[in-house]
């Protein structure tokens, strides 16, 4: 009789398991960035609806009130500082599917005072950009009431996007010109203004190629506004009201002097703005270009996402705590292929590559420059 002998079962050799793991490695290698690019594409386009549904809110807020909202920020004749007692977004926030927050809030008042802090505390995802990879919560800075109802989100509420509020790119140089005493330099008035005084028909350029916002991604709490949240500082504070601006003097009923630890130490002021919230007006903005660039011509950098480079900037250009330095102030994104999203007049987005020139730029912000439209694209 023959004995079968059982089998003997051959399992992998070492080398053997050394070449899978490799193939495996190497598949992994080359889908993760296939998945990375996919992710980004969808903040991408996240990112662009946001800025879609921004540009929609402002549009049928001038619909309604034959004004556009304002710009937040702005100067009056004399080139005085001056802000709004309400920012462009809380003025479009029943026209962005946010008019709950609206009515919590006191549009007489500012922001900081107590009727508006719990409101003004929301975080609202439609003015966050999921591709800003730098920006955190806190960066809003700790909200008092919200910290003493034990609310869910302690911190104000925050944005990626800044209103244009006017542009002093000089037309024949590139340089920045800014706005001196009685001299107006450079300065021009954007669509949206601080006193609402601008229509549709304001934009005689047409709506199409006028830019009320940008993107402007990575602002934080530490970099604080030039402008006083205090009345008989160095800036003018107005109401505006069916297409009627106050200036806002001591006594109102209404008005709170802003104070720490709600508001930060300011840019030359002792406190400041804050420009990253969304309800402060200082979330607007000129359109300059980087401090280090502004007097050159031509520019040796780009005005869409100055400064990129390193992050944080650099002591040989300029770092992100100094105004209109990368994100601080100026238009400024983190997707890839470098440029970032504006928003138009007409309810359209457009992206604007951080190669464009200067002009470009300008031509943009300027509502009514008159002249040929340079090629944007």
């Amino acid at each position: 009789m023959r004995h079968l002998s059982p089998s003997i079962r051959r399992g992998f050799t070492l080398v053997e398991l050394l070449v899978v793991i490799a193939i495996i490695g190497t598949l992994v290698g080359l889908l993760l960035p296939a998945v990375q690019a996919a992710r980004e594409a969808a903040r991408k386009s996240q990112c662009q609806n946001h800025v879609k549904q921004i540009s929609l809110g402002c549009l049928n807020y001038e619909s309604a009130s034959r004004r556009y909202p304002t710009s937040g920020e702005g100067k009056t004749g004399a080139g005085l500082d001056t802000l709004n007692v309400n920012s462009f977004f809380t003025q479009i926030l029943s026209f962005i599917e946010q008019g709950n927050v609206y009515s919590m809030m006191n549009p007489k008042a500012p922001y900081w005072a107590p009727a508006n802090q719990l409101a003004a505390a929301t975080n609202i995802p439609g003015l966050r950009c999921p591709t800003n990879g730098l920006s955190k919560d806190e960066f809003g800075g700790l909200n008092s009431a919200a910290v003493a109802a034990n609310a869910q989100f302690k911190y104000y509420g925050s944005t990626d996007y800044m209103p244009n509020a006017y542009t002093d790119i000089d037309p024949a140089t590139g340089r920045r010109i800014k706005w001196s005493g009685s001299n107006r330099g450079a300065y021009k008035q954007a669509l949206l203004t601080v006193d609402q005084s601008s229509k549709v028909s304001s934009a005689s350029d047409g709506t199409s190629k006028t830019c009320i916002f940008f993107e402007d991604a990575g602002r934080n709490m530490q970099n604080g506004g030039k402008r006083s949240p205090a009345l008989g500082g160095n800036t003018v504070w107005v109401r505006t009201s069916g297409g009627q601006s106050t200036t806002i003097v001591s006594g109102d009923g209404n008005w709170v002097d802003g104070q720490s630890p709600d508001m930060p130490p300011g840019d030359g002021v002792g406190i400041g703005t804050c420009p990253n919230r969304w309800a402060d007006p200082d979330n607007s903005s000129g359109v300059s270009g980087a401090p280090w660039d502004e007097g050159n011509s031509p520019r040796m950098t780009t005005i869409i996402n100055n400064t990129k480079n390193p992050l944080g900037g650099s002591g040989n250009t300029c770092t992100w705590n100094m105004n209109n330095c990368g994100p601080n102030d100026e238009p400024f994104s983190m997707h890839a292929g470098g440029g970032c999203f504006g928003g138009l007049a007409d309810g359209s987005v457009r992206w604007f590559d951080e190669t464009i020139d200067a002009q470009i730029v300008r031509q943009f912000v300027d509502p009514a420059d008159g002249e040929a439209p340079l090629n944007a694209d």
